[in-house]
């Protein structure tokens, strides 16, 4: 599906709730070790068209990952919420949160060669280097596909 459309979806304990219009229903898993410590295995995340909205904001925390990137999560429950490029409106926000999941599929992966041998997929998906994901981000004057996380 490449339609744009509303998702909404909430952390475990309900602190924090979102509603935002993705661009499509497609998956993007993150192998990279950060992203695997942060949520111990890859971090499955659906990107954001625009008009994100929370409920709940008093209770997101942010913890600035990288130069270029930042982590949201929930401060009473721990939740992981999304991951943002900072400095931008560009969110992917975590396929694990949302309401209804029944449409998602997964489709890329990235830092696959940073992806430990202990799992593997079975969908056939589009598969990104950590350096290819992170000159993606750089292109086209920082306004790169958030599926890159």
């Amino acid at each position: 599906m490449s339609a744009v459309s509303d998702v909404s979806g909430h952390c475990l304990c309900g602190a924090v709730s979102l509603a935002a219009h993705v661009k499509d229903h497609n998956v993007h898993a993150c192998h990279c070790s950060t992203c695997r410590r942060w949520t111990s295995g890859p971090f499955l995340v659906i990107s954001v068209a625009d008009g994100i909205r929370f409920k709940g904001a008093e209770n997101i925390g942010v913890y600035k990952s990288s130069e270029w990137g930042e982590r949201a999560f929930c401060k009473i429950c721990g939740t992981s919420l999304y991951w943002r490029m900072s400095g931008t409106d560009q969110y992917a926000i975590s396929a694990g949160m949302l309401d209804d999941t029944s449409q998602l599929t997964l489709a890329t992966e990235i830092f696959i060669d940073e992806k430990p041998a202990y799992y593997a997929f079975a969908n056939d998906t589009e598969k990104m280097t950590g350096a290819e994901a992170v000159a993606a981000f750089t292109a086209s004057d920082n306004k790169a596909d958030t599926r890159d996380v």
